[in-house]
């Protein structure tokens, strides 16, 4: 049976077969052969989307959905751009930040590379930036909204591995603000050794920089107010969602950029997003009870306990594993099928909850960004040139990918990355 279902899924999976699917049809072939009846299928797709807190995930969408398109994007952009538009690679270095501004309203990776690069590719083309170049920045970058509160994978994560979502949400800032950091350095210095783009000479006055900052506090306010509802115990990470679109919808009325026909398409565009994270969710759910039944984690835990035989080995065959997938499928799947696998394993080594999600976030964003599944590069090639292929971001993406996997490493080896500013918050 361990056979069928692994031969199944990966001969499904490398003809291009959609991962929702896969895990239907391997689930379905898993039940026929022993006998089962396939109302479990149904049974275990209800009962694994059953649950209060995944109304985050499309409340979190519609929100970066309602800010994207309602004007906060562009602001952001403009305060970004007056700070750092003098450096070398202004505009790309500005790209980076919006992206991450953008990321702390938003939690979305895809939407964020689409909301931040819809602004910003035509600058940076103006500018004379390679299309390779800017592939490899503006999908890239977009994994900084999986890193930073609020992110949508963490409050997957957080459900599926039993881990406080709150926790997880401020686990994140410290990295994030470093990969953002290390990325800024990173496309200037390729800005200014190849000559790309235009240095802002103009200068800049106080009074237009407070004009900028005055007319992105606002946005900017967006994620104080969600996280601190969250520490203050005032809302839940699912309630904070609803605190996001009822903000994002003021703010886009306040700033007259949301029309009914932009509303309808917010509407529209949410839904099958989140139609198609919660679909994937709940057909994992029936392949994990299939994996389960047939001991598959208990034997993938015994060979973990008897080859890994410390925390740190156990935590590098874990991102050795994500990598590996992580070209395979996307991150949703990678959460349900995985976590609830890894984190008995992990305990059973006395890994801190928190230490050990964020390695897994960490992980997965590297996975957004790994041919030829990784959405974020895909996403960042589609809209800078439609023609575009993965191929075409090299060799940029080379080294954003070992940015990437220095900050896994960064992370694992040094855990109070992750688990200082939790465990400063709980005290």
């Amino acid at each position: 049976m361990i056979i069928l279902i692994l031969i199944s899924f990966f001969l499904l999976l490398f003809m291009g077969v959609p991962i929702a699917y896969i895990l239907g049809i391997v689930t379905v072939v898993a039940l026929f052969s022993t006998g089962v009846s396939n109302e479990i299928l149904v049974q275990r797709m209800f009962s694994g989307v059953d649950n209060f807190s995944y109304l985050a995930i499309p409340l979190f969408i519609l929100a970066g959905n309602i800010m994207g398109e309602g004007g906060l994007t562009t602001r952001l952009m403009r305060f970004a751009k007056a700070l750092l538009g003098k450096l070398p690679g202004g505009t790309a270095v500005t790209t980076v930040v919006t992206t991450a501004l953008f990321g702390a309203v938003s939690g979305s990776t895809v939407a964020t590379t689409y909301a931040v690069g819809s602004v910003l590719v035509p600058k940076l083309k103006e500018e004379k930036y390679s299309n390779s170049f800017i592939a490899s920045v503006i999908g890239p970058a977009g994994v900084l909204g999986l890193i930073i509160p609020p992110s949508i994978t963490m409050v997957i994560l957080g459900i599926t591995a039993d881990i406080s979502i709150g926790d997880l949400f401020f686990a994140g800032i410290i990295p994030g603000i470093i990969l953002t950091t290390v990325l800024c350095f990173y496309v200037a210095f390729i800005a200014k050794r190849e000559g790309f783009g235009e240095v802002n000479q103009e200068h800049i006055s106080g009074k237009e920089l407070f004009t900028t900052a005055r007319q992105a506090i606002l946005p900017l306010l967006a994620p104080i107010f969600i996280l601190g509802s969250i520490f203050t115990g005032f809302a839940t990470a699912t309630e904070a969602a609803v605190i996001a679109v009822a903000y994002g919808f003021v703010l886009a009325m306040f700033y007259r950029e949301l029309t009914i026909k932009k509303f309808a398409l917010i509407m529209q565009t949410s839904a099958v997003t989140s139609a198609t994270i919660l679909i994937i969710i709940s057909l994992a759910s029936g392949f994990t009870y299939i994996l389960t039944a047939n001991r598959i984690p208990v034997e993938i835990s015994n060979f973990f306990l008897e080859y890994a035989n410390s925390p740190l080995m156990f935590l590098l065959i874990v991102s050795l594993i994500l990598l590996i997938l992580g070209t395979l499928t996307e991150v949703t799947s990678l959460i349900v099928l995985l976590s609830p696998i890894f984190m008995p394993i992990s305990q059973q080594f006395g890994i801190d909850p928190i230490h050990f999600g964020m390695v897994m976030i960490m992980n997965f964003a590297l996975a957004n960004i790994t041919p030829p599944v990784g959405l974020s590069l895909i996403a960042g090639c589609s809209i800078t040139d439609r023609k575009m292929g993965i191929e075409d971001t090299l060799p940029y993406i080379l080294h954003v990918f070992a940015i990437i996997g220095l900050m896994v490493l960064l992370i694992i080896f040094f855990p109070a990355i992750s688990t200082f500013l939790p465990n400063l918050l709980g005290e």
